[in-house]
């Protein structure tokens, strides 16, 4: 008995000892190549992504642990996404280039101008830039092909004081609680208003504070002019209420809460605190004094009562408040108001009684495929540093820096321009209370595409011309999106 005890363990030593030696000494597992997405080609030859079953990157792509410390060296690619095509677009990420090589001399960059709608491609191809344009939309997009690299390990190796962060900015990049894009900007929804016309009408207000929207609805009703016909010649705002960064602050603003996570469920019609958001927005343009960017109105009495406010943005000088929405705005915006002679300035979006305010960011990631990613996670986050922050947004036609720390500094507040006396104080008012607009952000693709902005236009614009009533068309989207959402939860 003694003698078999003796060879079980014997064995059962051995077995260990193999198993260990065999676990210690194994090759490493190389990494994965780039999978191509799949792509089809529709009738009229353009390729587009699949994006019902995206094939997937594998996960040996995405690296365990970040070797220590960095490697900031070698060759990597910056794909940027210039949709104008002019070079003053191309001004300020060539200028933090050339401040990340001051920095890491070791680096070499390549600079590339490429659409982005060639990016599904240029992923699939596996030739896109180690670091490229994206913006929330796509961050989700390509994240779920795991074509991104999650970049919350490299951040403390590159001393990122996250702190500093504007929250807004920072969550337009983020996944599943792991940041993706590195915003390069700051973006709150304000208002723009025509001075004169408040001059006018002998109103003065405080633009360093969001003013209530009771205190707004006054004002805008007070300098809106009202033919004995019913015709508006002068709205006191215009904006465009199709549009979630003014659409959702509404919603939210009573104390209504439409997007149910722990359920899975979209809630509107049966709530009546978001849809006093809606109501609002429709109460005003009734009554004359709100007009409705970009909206088609058909209806002969809502037509005839707008019909002197001019189309698209030439209303400067037909409306008291506009929304806006990026100081990539300001040469557009800005030169229409001057091109008039009309005294102007920005001040914070109104506050609703439970106050939110809008924001979006776009920035860069990097691509899970890279051959070099200490580098080009290096050369993402740098813009999140004050000096690759500095130099971006030195360059004219940027917008506002993504750090606490500079909200204070005039570099970006117009300078080479004219409007450096401007109220920049308002892009940067209410950090703590800004959140990214981006729907995709917030909900899952599928049901967050059943509220895009061209459904929205429809449902605004059949309500305002009398097709039907915003809650019968608010509850058809509400029942879709919660027939999507249980059909997803299923699967």
């Amino acid at each position: 008995m003694k003698k078999i005890i003796l060879f079980i363990l014997t064995v059962t030593c051995a077995v260990c000892f193999f198993s260990c030696s065999t676990g210690n000494n194994a090759k490493p597992q190389e990494q994965g190549t780039t999978v191509p997405i799949i792509l089809s080609t529709p009738e009229d030859g353009t390729a587009e992504a699949q994006t019902d079953q995206p094939t997937e990157i594998p996960a040996t792509s995405q690296p365990t642990d970040v070797p220590e410390p960095l490697q900031i060296s070698g060759t990597v690619k910056l794909t940027v996404n210039n949709e104008s095509g002019t070079e003053k677009e191309s001004l300020a990420p060539r200028a933090t280039l050339k401040a990340f090589k001051e920095k890491y001399p070791d680096v070499t960059v390549i600079y590339e101008e490429s659409n982005r709608t060639t990016y599904p491609q240029r992923i699939a191809a596996g030739d896109i830039g180690d670091v490229f344009w994206v913006d929330s939309i796509d961050t989700v997009k390509f994240q779920s092909q795991n074509a991104l690299l999650a970049l919350d390990p490299f951040i403390p190796k590159m001393n990122i004081d996250i702190g500093d962060v504007f929250a807004g900015s920072l969550d337009a990049g983020m996944v599943g609680g792991s940041l993706y894009m590195v915003p390069r900007d700051y973006n709150n929804i304000i208002l723009t208003y025509n001075n004169d016309m408040l001059t006018e009408a002998g109103i003065s207000f405080d633009n360093s504070v969001a003013m209530s929207w009771d205190e707004f609805k006054n004002i805008c009703k007070r300098v809106t002019v009202i033919e004995e016909s019913g015709r508006t010649l002068r709205a006191g705002a215009a904006l465009k209420i199709w549009w979630p960064a003014v659409w959702e602050p509404f919603i939210n603003g009573f104390g209504g809460k439409w997007i149910d996570t722990e359920n899975r469920k979209i809630n509107i019609s049966n709530d009546p605190k978001v849809m006093q958001g809606f109501e609002e927005l429709l109460k005003g343009i009734e009554e004359g004094w709100l007009y409705p960017e970009d909206l088609q109105l058909t209806d002969p009495y809502i037509s005839n009562k707008y019909s002197a406010i001019p189309l698209g943005d030439d209303n400067v000088s037909h409306v008291c408040f506009k929304n806006f929405g990026s100081i990539t705005w300001m040469d557009r915006i800005g030169g229409l108001y001057d091109s008039k002679g009309i005294d102007w300035n920005f001040c914070p979006f109104p506050a609703l009684p439970n106050h939110t305010v809008s924001s979006h960011a776009t920035g860069y990631a990097v691509y899970s495929g890279s051959n070099n990613l200490d580098a080009a996670a290096a050369l993402a986050l740098f813009f999140l540093t004050p000096e690759g922050q500095t130099a971006y947004h030195s360059e004219p036609s940027t917008t506002v820096p993504v750090l606490k720390s500079l909200a204070g500094e005039n570099f970006w507040k117009g300078t080479g321009t004219s409007w450096t006396d401007k109220n920049y104080g308002a892009f940067v008012a209410y950090p703590d209370l800004s959140a990214p607009f981006e729907l995709s952000l917030q909900l899952p693709p599928e049901v967050a595409d059943i509220f895009s902005s061209n459904n929205m236009i429809t449902v605004f614009t059949k309500a305002i011309n009398g097709f039907d009533s915003i809650e019968n068309l608010l509850t058809q989207l509400q029942t879709k999106a919660n027939g999507t959402w249980e059909k997803i939860s299923r699967n």
